[in-house]
């Protein structure tokens, strides 16, 4: 009597547990984002689900890099000196967001609802270096780096997804947020020796650039 007791809740807790992980669903997402400010970029994302519930995450982001060699010929053709100057500049934004959603049966699937929140940092740097050149190799040496950062900000998300029953699913979502936010700025020079300024926070300083996103992927949940 014990050894049918025991198998019958062994075999209860196997089908229990078969029907718990039947509901749980995992669903990678890759796709492509677009902002006014930072273009087309690609994005991926990671949906897990149980039952009717989803809960997601997604990231995005694009850098920009440009530099530029001058050559300037000193004055003085006679010392033989020459001038060479390095520009820089390069901006890198990154966006996080998190997000739960619900789904409903609609047709040959489930339709989905998300509301969540974006977080997202931005950061900028520009700079130069010198080089003096003479008959004798590089006499002298100097430069200047400024640099800023923003501290996280937050924006709400909203997006609807289609998911179809044989696991391929569609995905739009929308973050909308304005261009300014708190910068904290440094700077440091050198010429022979090392220069740093403290930082120094500035309000409002990146305007005109509407990071509102657009994103669409496609994923298939399993």
């Amino acid at each position: 009597m014990k050894k049918i007791l025991c198998a019958c809740a062994l075999t209860s807790m196997l089908v229990a547990s078969a029907v718990s992980a039947s509901e749980f669903t995992i669903n990678p997402m890759v796709g492509a984002s677009h902002s006014k400010a930072g273009g087309t970029n690609a994005a991926v994302g990671l949906e897990a689900g149980y039952s009717d519930f989803i809960f997601g995450y997604t990231y995005t982001g694009d850098e920009n890099k440009n530099s530029d060699t001058y050559d300037f010929q000193h004055p003085d053709v006679n010392d033989g000196i020459s001038v060479s100057a390095d520009t820089f500049s390069q901006d890198k934004y990154r966006a996080h967001s998190l997000y739960a959603g619900y789904q409903f049966d609609l047709g040959a699937g489930h339709l989905a609802v998300k509301a969540g929140v974006e977080m997202s940092k931005y950061s900028v740097g520009t700079g130069f270096d010198l080089r003096e050149n003479g008959d004798g190799g590089i006499t002298n040496t100097a430069g200047l780096n400024v640099s800023g950062s923003s501290n996280y900000e937050y924006a709400p998300m909203v997006g609807v997804g289609y998911y179809m029953d044989n696991g391929l699913n569609f995905n739009l979502h929308y973050t909308w947020q304005d261009g300014q936010r708190d910068m904290s700025y440094s700077a440091s020079a050198y010429n022979a020796k090392p220069v740093t300024s403290p930082s120094h926070k500035v309000k409002n300083d990146v305007s005109n650039r509407d990071f509102s996103t657009v994103m669409f992927t496609v994923g298939y949940r399993f």
